[in-house]
């Protein structure tokens, strides 16, 4: 790719003394996340106009509307540091001025963008201009880093960095929507409301239910480790030579393996059906099915599976919807490589193992959450596939005013060893699994995906 050309480079904050000095107190939610990589997504946006008709026309729409974004997300402004009243606790603090680094950037070779957007196998080093970095402030921790990059003509991509100790997904997409609502009234001269702004009060919704046993426990992990996930890191070896691919699966695909997995557990099972059989359990298992045949996430003849459920409808009291932080618990699975591998029952197999991961989340979202990270150490050797992103987080309806994305992209499973979700940009119900994979095990992964596909 072309080298990119950085046309503006700015710090954003909310609207001056808007917002008092602040301090939000991470949770034992948000401390599992402390250290861990931050979370980058790239949308990409067909917008066939010049540089120079960005700058006049929507620049400075997109930088008023952040700034009223951050009004109600001031948090991402600030910053993670150890609370100046006990070095073991962290805080995200906030003081009038701090502020979002905001990079506005040009890629003249526009022709790459059609690249960009498909499907098919990509080199991932295609992506990494296009993603803002998230720089430190001595031992503080920055949240927020955000890039726009245009492809003069043909489009362009709004790249976001964020630290996951400061919020989950849902949270994440929720200022990415208020955001895009006030650009999109700024540039369409329009009145319409932004969603609702997350609740910021922590007094009530952050207690320890194990009496600050579960924060003490998830601080000590931390010991002798700069990485208390390192189950998440990526394979270096392989790092120059990762590819990437979108696959999808229809609405028609879904409700075919919904049926193959409830009438196989239900014929195991005397007839009764053991887990519900939901489009994400069935979407879980088919990508875990297909990595594990392509030859990876397993280790010693056993196949692992870790992904994140949201609690806050499952907490008592419970949390919330619009609750800002993390409130995400581990659902871990595991079973013998050799089933999975076998192309009749595997997908059921998995699909059962999965299925019970979820059950077992909805009936104490907090079980055994003394040893989560523990367990999730003990994966680091295990190779597990993890997930990032959720059909939920409806990803292709965020549209900033020249509307929805053609592509978004989660360059930083490429680091974590994850998978992507999020549901179709093409039609209602199915969902895009994206992969970031050595080459080789690209192609057989592909080959596994459309095979499968085939005995549904």
């Amino acid at each position: 790719m072309a080298a990119i050309k950085v046309i503006v480079q700015s710090q954003v904050s909310p609207q001056p003394a808007s917002v008092d000095e602040a301090s939000l107190p991470l949770s034992f939610f948000d401390l599992i996340w402390l250290h861990a990589d931050p979370v980058e997504r790239i949308f990409l946006f067909p917008f066939p106009h010049s540089t120079s008709h960005f700058i006049s026309a929507t620049l400075s729409a997109i930088k008023s509307s952040l700034s009223l974004a951050l009004f109600r997300f001031f948090p991402l402004a600030g910053r993670i540091r150890r609370s100046p009243a006990d070095s073991d606790q962290f805080e995200i603090h906030y003081v009038d001025g701090d502020s979002v680094s905001f990079t506005v950037a040009e890629l003249v070779d526009g022709a790459h963008f059609a690249d960009l957007v498909g499907s098919h196998e990509r080199d991932i080093a295609k992506y990494l201009p296009l993603i803002p970095r998230l720089g430190k402030s001595g031992e503080d921790r920055l949240l927020l880093a955000l890039q726009l990059t245009l492809f003069p003509g043909h489009g362009l991509t709004v790249g976001v960095t964020l630290h996951h100790a400061a919020c989950d997904g849902s949270m994440s997409m929720l200022f990415l929507r208020t955001w895009a609502a006030f650009c999109r009234s700024a540039l369409l001269s329009t009145k319409e409301a932004p969603p609702p702004p997350p609740s910021l009060d922590r007094t009530t919704v952050l207690a320890d239910p194990r009496s600050h046993s579960l924060y003490a426990i998830i601080l000590k992990s931390f010991s002798g480790s700069e990485n208390p996930l390192p189950h998440l890191a990526g394979d270096e070896s392989s790092s120059m030579d990762l590819v990437c691919a979108t696959f999808t699966l229809t609405r028609d695909d879904i409700n075919s393996l919904k049926e193959l997995a409830m009438a196989r557990d239900a014929a195991n099972g005397g007839g009764n059906v053991s887990f519900h059989c939901s489009t994400i359990v069935v979407a879980y298992a088919y990508a875990w099915v297909c990595l594990v045949r392509a030859g990876g996430y397993s280790r010693d003849g056993i196949a692992h599976v870790v992904f994140a459920a949201d609690c806050r409808a499952r907490l008592k009291p419970p949390v919330p919807a619009g609750c800002f932080g993390n409130f995400l618990a581990p659902c871990m699975s595991k079973h013998k490589l050799d089933a999975l591998i076998n192309e009749e029952d595997g997908f059921v197999v998995a699909s059962a193992a999965i299925g019970g991961a979820v059950e077992e989340f909805k009936e104490d979202p907090l079980k055994g959450a003394e040893e989560w990270m523990e367990k999730l150490k003990e994966l680091g050797t295990k190779h597990p596939m993890s997930v990032a992103g959720a059909p939920k987080f409806k990803v292709y309806d965020i549209d900033f005013g020249w509307g929805k994305p053609a592509k978004v992209e989660v360059p930083s499973i490429g680091k974590t060893g994850a998978i992507s979700v999020a549901e179709s940009r093409d039609e209602e119900g199915g969902v895009e699994i994206g992969v970031i994979l050595p080459k080789r095990q690209m192609e057989d992964f592909n080959a596994q995906f459309c095979k499968g596909l085939k005995f549904v």
